[in-house]
């Protein structure tokens, strides 16, 4: 019954925060297919016309890393900061600090699976791939939103106590952006410097949403089970860190 309760009120949320942002406009909702469509067009242009990146159906390589990856990091980034800007409404209400973190990961999901069906789902269906892989899409997702929900309730639980951890935040997912290989295949990765990109977890969450999408569901399995893998320790990271944290918390929103 209280999980039950639980995904009402995140439901709730969520409608009550997309209602608002596109009431009486149309513009909102354009952004959110433009930003992605503006960036995979600029790296587009760059890395496949400038620099010669040779790989085929580049279009479809890319956009299978670049979704997912703005949503992961946006995500990330919108997420860490909103127990201190809902700081009010959690000492207000009587809210599980939980509804308002997944509300936001949810909302953003909402916008990926819009700019999924707007932007790549038109050159998946052009570039001839067969259709039936795509029914491992909402599998590949799991690890996705599993692994970035469990991140966002670390870094927003650091973040109540330590104000800095935003702000050095955005310099890490820069730095991640580069590490991580969403324009570029892992093959191009010298082999004494794959094991950096070894080290980033974000690799291991985009790489079956990739897989089913780019590489026709091979090695997806792999991939399942690495970005599971993943998930499940940011998982147990999250929930070590709520619970460290959890009775300090209010004391310092």
């Amino acid at each position: 019954m209280e999980l039950k309760f639980f995904w009402a009120q995140v439901r709730d949320l969520t409608l009550a925060s997309l209602k608002s942002r596109y009431r009486k406009t149309f513009a909102g909702f354009i952004w959110v297919v433009l930003n992605p469509l503006m960036m995979f067009g600029v790296q587009s242009l760059v890395f496949k016309t400038f620099m010669r990146i040779q790989v085929p159906d580049y279009h479809l390589f890319l956009l299978g890393g670049l979704l997912p990856w703005i949503f992961f990091s946006s995500t990330v980034q919108m997420g860490t900061p909103v127990f201190v800007t809902q700081s009010q409404l959690l000492r207000s209400f009587k809210i599980n600090p939980m509804v308002i973190l997944s509300s936001q990961v949810l909302d953003n999901f909402i916008n990926f699976a819009a700019s999924f069906l707007l932007i790549l789902l038109p050159f998946y269906i052009s570039s001839g791939k067969d259709m039936t892989n795509l029914l491992l899409l909402p599998v590949a997702l799991i690890p996705l939103l599993a692994g970035t929900l469990a991140l966002c309730i670390t870094l927003g639980t650091i973040n109540v106590f330590f104000r800095d951890t935003n702000f050095v935040l955005g310099f890490v997912l820069n730095l991640l952006f580069y590490m991580t290989p969403v324009f570029y295949p892992k093959d191009f990765i010298p082999p004494n410097w794959i094991w950096i990109v070894h080290l980033n977890p974000a690799i291991y969450l985009l790489e079956p949403f990739r897989s089913v999408i780019y590489f026709d569901g091979a090695n997806f399995g792999i991939a399942l089970l690495k970005g599971t893998g993943i998930a499940i320790g940011l998982s147990l990271i999250a929930v070590m860190t709520w619970k460290r944290k959890r009775n300090a918390f209010y004391h310092k929103l």
